[in-house]
């Protein structure tokens, strides 16, 4: 065995080690930390010495990880892994006085869905407590892979890769949404003379329902995109126009208002339906019971919201909960 540097090796160097590279600076994993460039870089210097080797080429102009730096590694992310894993275990036998569970959630379940859940998690995890962020899947999705977060919720918008444990939790299927001033049950060559208010491209929702389109050769002028929820609807109420959107939004965003039918109204798509599914994702094997716990009770939570409260807004098209992973 080779002799190692002077000093010992430390758990906060590993992680400011780990963050610098999926970060690719020291800035910006100095960020992610919450610490210091000068803190981190120091953490990384301390961690070469221990290690007597160069695991960063770090200038002005260049940051890449040498030969060592890449073996490091792998192992590194084992070590961090593994202290996760047996705090989360630790936490789940409440044998830990405290555990932070950091989550990035899909928009549409902020209003209705988020206080059930976290309520139920709290009581099945009391020694727990919750960093919540709200995104568009695709972000959701980066911040996972970043180590970031530890467990998020996002529409199914990527490859099944093996470091990931998905927990299919709804399906949930597109509808029309227009202006009560457009026709009832439009068609198409009724919709092309009203503006269409689009998600944005960057969003899974908006490239599928873009691509649905296409596959329909019906593609009306592109005239307004938006990232949220609540700003797309209320364009299509200013505009008079019409979106596609898909029930649990028009729920998490509509059903809490006085004026929802007086300003929209709902219809089943005149095209071939098409849904998206919703999961619970999080590192695999990392987090224990966690996930598939948090993914059981979010189920419960969604058949109450989504199959209970189904009829207030006469949607055409109801969500479904799935019953097991």
């Amino acid at each position: 065995m080779a002799d190692k540097g002077s000093g010992k090796l430390s758990f906060r160097a590993i992680e400011a080690f780990i963050a610098v590279v999926e970060e690719g600076s020291v800035s910006q994993g100095a960020q992610r930390l919450g610490a210091s460039v000068s803190a981190i870089s120091l953490q990384l210097t301390n961690l070469e010495k221990v290690l007597n080797t160069r695991l960063v080429e770090r200038s002005a102009q260049r940051f890449a990880l040498t030969e060592a730096g890449h073996l490091f590694r792998q192992r590194a992310l084992r070590i961090l892994d593994e202290v996760d894993g047996a705090i989360t275990e630790l936490t789940t036998r409440q044998e830990s006085p405290h555990f932070t569970l950091r989550m990035a959630v899909v928009e549409d379940f902020d209003n209705h869905i988020m206080p059930r859940w976290l309520t139920k998690l709290s009581e099945a995890f009391p020694n727990s407590r919750f960093v919540v962020k709200s995104g568009p899947s695709h972000e959701n999705f980066s911040i996972l892979s970043s180590r970031a977060t530890d467990l998020i919720v996002a529409v199914d918008a990527m490859d099944p890769v093996d470091w990931i444990e998905e927990h299919p939790l709804m399906r949930d299927p597109y509808i029309l949404v227009t202006s009560p001033t457009i026709t009832a049950n439009p068609e198409l060559s009724d919709l092309i003379n009203h503006p269409m208010v689009r998600y944005a491209r960057e969003q899974h929702m908006g490239r599928q329902v873009e691509a649905q389109l296409r596959r329909i050769k019906f593609v009306p002028p592109k005239v307004h995109e938006f990232s949220s929820n609540q700003t797309l609807f209320s364009m299509v109420a200013a505009t008079g126009g019409w979106a596609i959107s898909t029930a649990s939004a028009v729920h998490g965003t509509l059903s809490h208002r006085d004026d929802t039918h007086q300003k929209f109204a709902f219809y089943k798509l005149p095209m071939p339906a098409f849904s998206r599914i919703v999961s619970l994702y999080a590192r695999k094997d990392i987090l224990s019971s966690v996930p598939e716990r948090a993914a059981s009770d979010l189920r419960a939570c969604l058949s109450d919201v989504f199959h209970n409260d189904a009829d207030k807004l006469q949607l055409p098209a109801r969500v479904q909960v799935f019953d097991v992973d």
